[in-house]
């Protein structure tokens, strides 16, 4: 027998069937946006945004990584943990060219028009389930981080950030652009640098909504190791194993003397973003303008993307950057 889930967007509520999943059925969980895979050496497991799922965080790939999560923490509590010791949560993309833009702009947009703030708090609400799971790291005895490349913008940049460690491609561009459209990133870009760097840095990272290189957030503290181009995969998997028992337990150990000194709070992160989402109707029709402008050019870019024309996907990309995305 199926289960059912439902979940409402900005302009409808749907009925969306997922396939029954259990700890036995473990690695094979099957999503419609997610690729679950394990790695036996460095005791990982592998959450990637498949090459067809969207460059930004629709509710239903939130649904999907929820449903990861609730999975995750039955098969620590079941009898199949044994035979799959995880040590390692890894959140990664197949695509070469981007690994999240963040927020679904084009909801958004939607939910601002039609004055739906329920629709866009449900929303909100879904996004700050999926982060606040990534830093308590889902109440379980691992270290969660992201291998990032590509484009890592907005929503997409949170979520990295709220893993105990980031891992970059030396390409890769980071940053929370909102100021561009006169909002601020609401998903916990505030808290989650404030952890990392202090008040100070923080606040100028967001209000300036600059585009960083990994190398250049490598040098603020920000991200912990960048990888050559092109080496991604194995350079997340030779730090995983690199200093064997006695490395994975000094990681462990810091990731909750962080959890233990800086505390986040999911209530902390709903009461930011229900801020955010009454903000959210406040920007002027210019503002509004901006961002469905920057919907279009994210079309294009995935379009590009997997027409695989590299002329494309730098055009893009570029066009990102100028619009703020």
């Amino acid at each position: 027998m199926s289960s059912f889930y439902k979940y409402e967007s900005a302009s409808m509520t749907a009925i969306r069937n997922i396939a029954p999943q259990s700890p036995e059925n473990f690695p094979d969980w099957r999503f419609d946006y997610l690729d679950i895979e394990y790695d036996k050496e460095t005791r990982s497991v592998w959450m990637n945004y498949k090459l067809d799922s969207p460059d930004c965080y629709t509710l239903p790939m939130l649904m999907d990584a929820i449903e990861f999560q609730r999975l995750l923490q039955e098969l620590f509590a079941s009898p199949a943990a044994s035979r799959w010791p995880i040590r390692y949560f890894v959140m990664a993309s197949r695509k070469t060219h981007v690994f999240s833009l963040g927020g679904d702009l084009a909801t958004f947009a939607s939910a601002v028009r039609a004055r739906n703030r329920d629709g866009l708090l449900n929303y909100a609400h879904r996004c700050i389930d999926v982060m606040y799971g990534l830093t308590s790291a889902f109440d379980l005895p691992i270290i969660t981080l992201s291998a990032v490349r590509g484009q890592c913008m907005g929503g997409g940049f949170e979520g990295a950030l709220a893993t105990d460690f980031l891992i970059a491609e030396a390409s890769s561009k980071l940053g929370v652009p909102e100021v561009a459209f006169n909002t601020f990133p609401g998903m916990g870009a505030i808290t989650f640098l404030k952890r990392r760097v202090g008040e100070a840095l923080a606040e100028q990272i967001i209000s300036s909504g600059t585009v960083r290189s990994a190398v250049d957030l490598f040098e603020l503290g920000i991200v912990d190791v960048v990888a050559q181009d092109q080496t991604l995969r194995d350079t997340t998997i030779s730090w995983m194993l690199q200093g064997g028992e006695e490395r994975w337990m000094r990681r462990k150990k810091l990731a909750n003397h962080r959890r233990r000194c800086f505390p986040i709070f999911k209530k902390e992160l709903i009461d930011v973003v229900e801020v955010w989402t009454e903000c959210c109707f406040q920007i002027s029709e210019p503002d509004l303008r901006h961002i469905e402008r920057l919907v279009a050019a994210q079309e294009r870019l995935t379009k590009s993307a997997k027409n695989r024309t590299n002329s494309g996907v730098a055009s893009g990309t570029a066009e990102l950057r100028r619009m703020g995305g």
